[in-house]
């Protein structure tokens, strides 16, 4: 999985950028279809309580509408690890989905005529 990383008015030194892809890089566990994956970290220093950082994430899957999530946080550390905790909820919520469907049609597959023993 590519992680494309975008920043505006945000410093992004080595160890945050090891640190985004090693967070992100974990939730290929949970879906493995993962066509793009897109990071924006912005940074607000004209907030009235200090220093804003603003963490969106935008994660493109097969077939379905994609996935947009954003945090803001005066700790952009914590603001990944809770983007990072609700985009593992989203793509467990998604898999569960797609096994359940593949599921019904097995059963409804089995439940035809042509299907059954026939008594001979």
């Amino acid at each position: 999985m590519e992680i494309k990383i975008y920043k505006q008015n945000f410093g992004l030194s080595d160890d945050f950028d090891a640190y985004l892809r090693e967070k992100f890089s974990a939730l290929e566990k949970y879906q493995e279809e993962i066509m793009d994956f897109q990071v924006n970290l912005k940074g607000d220093r004209h907030h009235r309580k200090g220093d804003i950082y603003k963490v969106e994430v935008k994660v493109i899957l097969p077939h379905k509408k994609p996935i947009i999530i954003k945090e803001s946080d005066a700790d952009p550390r914590r603001a990944v690890d809770i983007i990072q905790e609700k985009i593992s909820r989203q793509l467990i919520k998604h898999k569960d989905k797609k096994f359940a469907r593949l599921r019904k049609n097995i059963r409804r597959f089995k439940s035809l005529k042509f299907w059954k023993k026939k008594d001979l």
